[in-house]
């Protein structure tokens, strides 16, 4: 029951905060539901990868179908249609036992199990986005993914999850520092704080 309320206070948040956005390419936004929407295709599961120059500006935008199911091998990486994703300033698993389905799990694979069922049970678009003009061999891009997930009916509505967000909060992955100590990402550290309360509570 705690879960779900500070998981619904999460979206609530996240729906009030990008609600009056403008319904267009960011490098920083969530994305909105109808951003989402323009990608998708009956019957077909679509990847979206864009990216993003240093002033924020869209560069180059491909969209495919999703070829294969998203692997998870950790909580901060993702392998789609065979290319291996990193998001963006994150650490997998600062501690190995998470509560997780109201029981003790192993960090990674709760992380496969919440990320595997958004992926590839729910989603019928995912978006990556990076600020990685070219990619370097045998370095994964950097990347914030989000995923449409939903029927868009009065029970199940589309929404946007946001993978990034959903580690943190979960204490799946933590926010990283840069050698002065300043998070590479403070746009989680809310997240980030409502589920080590969250954590602290249910231990």
């Amino acid at each position: 029951m705690k879960r779900a309320v500070l998981l619904t206070a999460v979206l609530l948040c996240s729906a009030v905060t990008h609600a009056g956005r403008a319904n267009a390419a960011s490098a920083f936004d969530q994305p909105t539901t109808d951003y989402m929407l323009q990608f998708a295709k009956p019957a077909v599961k679509v990847f979206v990868y864009e990216r993003y120059d240093a002033k924020g500006a869209l560069y180059q935008r491909d969209v495919t179908a999703l070829t294969s199911p998203i692997k998870v091998p950790s909580a901060t990486e993702r392998i789609i249609n065979g290319v291996t994703y990193r998001l963006r300033g994150l650490t997998a698993c600062p501690q190995q036992k998470i509560t997780y389905k109201t029981e003790e799990w192993d960090c990674t694979k709760a992380a496969r199990d919440y990320e595997g069922a958004i992926y590839n049970n729910r989603a019928s678009v995912v978006l990556c986005k990076t600020l990685v003009l070219q990619s370097k061999q045998g370095e994964p891009d950097a990347v914030s993914c989000f995923s449409l997930v939903g029927v868009g009916d009065a029970n199940d509505p589309y929404n946007v999850a946001y993978d990034d967000d959903e580690m943190v909060f979960f204490n799946m992955a933590e926010i990283g520092r840069n050698k002065d100590g300043k998070s590479l990402r403070p746009d989680l550290e809310r997240s980030s704080d409502l589920g080590k309360r969250f954590q602290n509570e249910a231990n």
